[in-house]
């Protein structure tokens, strides 16, 4: 009985793991590549949508388009996930794969588009406590990449089979995920450690300097956070859909025996007829000595029944009969004159249908009533006793009904507080004033200011400003931050805190060496500015409007 127990209880998921990593390591390298193709394109695109939406001017013009094909890409892995698995499930049945035919590359499609995209919401939800746990979710759309093969022609018996696996052994499922969880974060901060390391590694190895070795913290941003998470994706995913996988095969297999046929077929023929009939030799002794140890249990006195079944109390059988005789599909075979009542003619058209709503109202709630109430049973006492069959003295149904009863509560005051909350918004609908931003003025004294903190007018405006109080040197630094953002507005420059003048210099040599006059402008420009800001030139009106009339000169070049 030892391995029956262990078959139903699931196998542990340490042994889940190892298993499948062995399943990996030994699968061809086509199968490998069959995730890849599907997986390798989703997260490259998504990387650069991810960049070209947060760091390019001309983002909002295309998001659209850009969007559609992020889409496209997704359903495009998941399509290629479900082959990948596919094969897998192949090889550990060692079973031919059937062939792909057209119908079948349809049905899958449409299968993971109606299932998956789903999951990009519901998934984020379940973290929330309260409503469908998130093991379950989770382990629900990893079953779905797994049984949403093609096989099956309805959606129906897709959603049907994945669901009832991913309630399958659930501490098991909990371990599993806390186990790859864990090991997922790690890898993330070791492969991020490797890539912050890597610009000192190529200056150490071959002495390339980047602008990465002067500033590590320059890399920190949300594309490096993404590009790791990506990278710690491709690393970790399929070892998650392999351990789903041997989770889907070994639930079906309580069935269908798919895994005891995998083992026999790894004997060889003789062998595996060996094996078939010490299997049936042993079921055959192990029947002859049940029914020989279950012939004492049956009692002597058949008189006295061993099992006694509750039954019915004599009231609640006569409601129930009453309740369905008087339901309308049995009022024919009633006599005319308890149907007709006396005082419906007095009532009128609206009375009576007013009765009628009020009748069907009260069905309404009768059925409810009901259907909560076999819930309820269905639920709890069956649970009870099959727990003190299971663990004899030990009962949790107390505490968890406990605990289901204050979670609908809780859920129903949200369901009232939310219902409240709209109606007053339909009732008071606020009125709307238009409002605008107080731009903020820079400081520019402050040698934190940078030039992307305003536009190349807003630079102009406050340039004029402060050379109309007096203020020269900074009206000279407000001109000159003018010119950096007329050059970053024409792409020809890159504004960054770390860059200095020389570098924007440098930067615009690269960029506009086919505008010659732009770049001595440019120059001349550079060269006033440090003479006055950091040197001990001194300043004065003509000079600030001499440097203005650069920053003229750039625009019309």
């Amino acid at each position: 009985m030892k391995p029956f127990k262990k078959r139903a209880r699931g196998r542990g998921s340490l042994e889940i793991i190892e298993e499948a990593v062995h399943l990996l390591r030994m699968s061809p390298g086509s199968t490998l590549a069959i995730y890849y193709i599907g997986a390798l394109p989703f997260v490259l695109g998504l990387l650069y949508f991810w960049a070209d939406m947060s760091r390019s001017p001309f983002a909002s013009h295309h998001t659209v388009e850009a969007a559609l094909g992020v889409t496209a890409l997704f359903l495009w892995m998941k399509f290629w996930q479900t082959l990948f698995l596919h094969a897998l499930r192949a090889q550990i049945s060692s079973q031919p794969q059937p062939p792909w035919t057209f119908r079948r590359i349809v049905r899958i499609l449409l299968v993971q588009t109606i299932i998956q995209p789903s999951g990009l919401l519901l998934l984020p939800l379940a973290l929330i406590p309260i409503g469908i746990p998130f093991i379950w979710c989770y382990a629900f759309y990893q079953n779905a990449a797994v049984l949403g093969d093609g096989e099956s022609d309805e959606i129906k018996t897709v959603l049907k089979r994945s669901w009832r696996q991913s309630t399958l052994w659930p501490s098991e499922n909990i371990v599993l995920l806390i186990i790859l969880f864990a090991f997922g974060f790690f890898l993330f901060l070791n492969l991020m450690t490797v890539t912050l390391m890597l610009p000192s590694l190529v200056k150490m190895l071959l002495g390339i300097e980047s602008i990465y070795t002067q500033s590590t913290m320059s890399m920190l941003n949300t594309t490096f956070f993404a590009a790791v998470f990506g990278f710690t994706y491709l690393c970790l995913d399929p070892l998650i859909k392999a351990c789903y996988l041997l989770r889907c095969f070994y639930g079906e297999s309580l069935q269908s025996g798919l895994d005891l046929k995998a083992e026999l077929k790894q004997f060889s023929p003789t062998a595996s007829t060996v094996v078939a009939i010490m299997l049936l030799v042993a079921s055959l002794l192990s029947a002859t000595t049940l029914r020989a140890q279950q012939e004492p249990a049956i009692p002597k006195d058949v008189s006295k029944p061993a099992i006694t079944t509750p039954g019915i109390p004599a009231p609640k059988l006569d409601q129930a009969i009453q309740e369905v005789i008087k339901q309308t599909k049995y009022t024919w075979r009633m006599p005319r004159k308890k149907v007709v009542e006396d005082d419906t003619e007095s009532k009128g058209p609206i009375g009576r249908f007013l009765d009628k709503v009020i009748h069907s109202i009260k069905g309404w709630a009768v059925s409810i009533r009901n259907w909560a109430r076999d819930l309820w049973d269905r639920w709890f006492n069956n649970r009870k006793v099959d727990v003190q069959h299971k663990s004899g003295s030990s009962d949790w149904s107390a505490p968890l009904k406990v605990f289901l009863t204050v979670l609908l509560i809780v859920v129903a005051v949200a369901l009232v507080i939310l219902l409240v909350r709209v109606f007053q918004k339909r009732q008071f609908t606020p009125v709307t004033v238009n409002s605008e931003a107080i731009p903020s003025t820079p400081d520019l004294a402050d040698e934190n200011v940078g030039a992307e903190q305003l536009p190349e007018d807003g630079w102009i405006k406050l340039g004029r400003e402060l050379l109309a109080r007096g203020e020269l040197r900074l009206a000279m630094r407000a001109f000159y931050f003018a010119s950096l953002a007329h050059l970053a507005a024409r792409n020809l420059i890159t504004i960054a805190k770390f860059k200095s003048n020389r570098d924007y210099e440098r930067e615009l040599r690269r960029r506009g060496h086919s505008l010659p006059d732009l770049l001595l402008i440019f120059g001349e420009t550079v060269l006033v500015f440090d003479r006055s800001w950091y040197g001990m030139h001194e300043v004065n009106p003509e000079l600030v409007n001499q440097f203005a009339s650069y920053v003229e000169r750039i625009k019309g070049v």
